[in-house]
């Protein structure tokens, strides 16, 4: 139990710094170098930062196991993994909620055309959003102790390799809402990248660490 306790102590941590960090630079970027008024900061720019921290959390959980074959020193905290998918589904759950209560013209024009429907870059960004969400929900809901202990554990592993399959989902949603503004050197301010391209970055990162691992192990 006191392990459990500490184990999750660490994660408060580890979220806590990472959300401050990236609720930070979304301040820094879109509030005070863009001029988005702070009023847009409670659900807006606070929106963009947990989706970040989002993809961060989960992408540690990926990391942790490829890493500790590399830094011996990370094996003790390899039970973090779980720890921190969890969180990071939690995380990646309010950000849905939050980007639904925002979901409007308003907010996000690019999605819409002028009579109001969504456009490609708009239904394209949903659904593959809807898809990784969907596929992290089963993974979280297996990894409950419940249902994890009904399951043979090679079924228990695929439910859980699904998981880089919905981290890709997520990289085809943060680059269609993003890409084209990657390239507009008006939104490269002060050096500063969109919050899109620093996720798709770290995403791509992470999978080639997991593809690079699979093939040392051969």
């Amino acid at each position: 139990m006191e392990g459990k306790s500490v184990g999750w102590k660490k994660t408060s941590a580890i979220v806590f710094i990472v959300f401050g960090l990236c609720l930070a630079y979304a301040i820094v970027r879109y509030n005070i170098v863009r001029s988005v008024p702070f009023d847009n900061l409670p659900l807006f720019i606070a929106n963009k930062a947990i989706a970040l921290s989002a993809t961060i959390l989960i992408g540690l959980s990926f990391l942790l196991g490829p890493l500790a074959h590399v830094w011996t020193g990370l094996i003790p905290h390899l039970y973090l993994r779980k720890h921190l998918g969890v969180i990071g589904f939690g995380v990646a759950a309010l950000h849905t909620l939050m980007s639904l209560a925002l979901l409007d013209k308003t907010y996000y024009p690019k999605f819409y055309t002028e009579s109001g429907k969504f456009n490609l870059m708009g239904e394209s960004a949903l659904l593959f959003g809807i898809l990784s969400f969907l596929i992290f929900s089963v993974i979280a809901i297996t990894s409950l102790p419940p249902i994890e202990k009904h399951m043979h554990p090679g079924q228990w592993k695929l439910v859980q390799r699904m998981g880089y399959l919905a981290y890709f989902f997520v990289l085809l949603h943060v680059t269609v809402m993003g890409f084209a503004g990657w390239f507009n050197p008006d939104s490269w301010k002060y050096g500063l990248a969109s919050i899109s391209l620093i996720a798709a970055l770290f995403i791509i990162f992470v999978l080639l660490v997991r593809i690079l691992s699979i093939g040392f192990k051969k």
